[in-house]
């Protein structure tokens, strides 16, 4: 009788030891959007910083995400067709020529107005394809399904 009632009281407490062990180590994480939007909010003007965040956006389309890049401030002269923009040696291409080819795989470049007034830059001075952001059409990308955003 008292193997029993140990093998019992054993089993009563092994039982109540699995029922405490904590979901979050039985559960897989949550599966993630095959392809989540991306929005980068691109702040910078200068030739690097720009070629880098247009770079990884670029490699983010090729991955198969839609991805929107937004520049303003400064960062809308990243998408003018005349202008420096100076080529570091760790740079393939310059940020204008990604923009083209980042526009031409899909992607979408969104202008602030007021920035591009600031620079003087019009519509005619960018690369093909860039769209004038605006209320309700900009907002339409940050804040779309599953949508990341990321600031540059």
């Amino acid at each position: 009788m008292r193997r029993f009632t140990i093998f019992l009281a054993g089993f009563c407490i092994g039982a109540l030891l699995i029922g405490l062990v904590p979901s979050a180590l039985t559960q897989t994480a949550p599966a993630q959007p095959a392809k989540s939007p991306l929005f980068i909010n691109m702040t910078t003007g200068d030739s690097w910083r720009g070629w880098m965040g247009l770079h990884f956006a670029h490699a983010t389309l090729k991955m198969g995400h839609p991805v929107t890049v937004f520049l303003n401030l400064d960062g809308v002269r990243l998408a003018s067709k005349t202008g420096e923009q100076e080529k570091k040696p760790s740079m393939q291409r310059i940020p204008r020529e990604i923009v083209a080819d980042f526009i031409k795989d899909g992607g979408t470049v969104l202008m602030c107005g007021p920035c591009m007034q600031e620079f003087g830059l019009r519509m005619e001075d960018l690369v093909a394809g860039v769209q004038m952001g605006r209320p309700g059409l900009t907002q339409g990308f940050i804040f779309a399904d599953n949508a990341r955003t990321l600031t540059w």
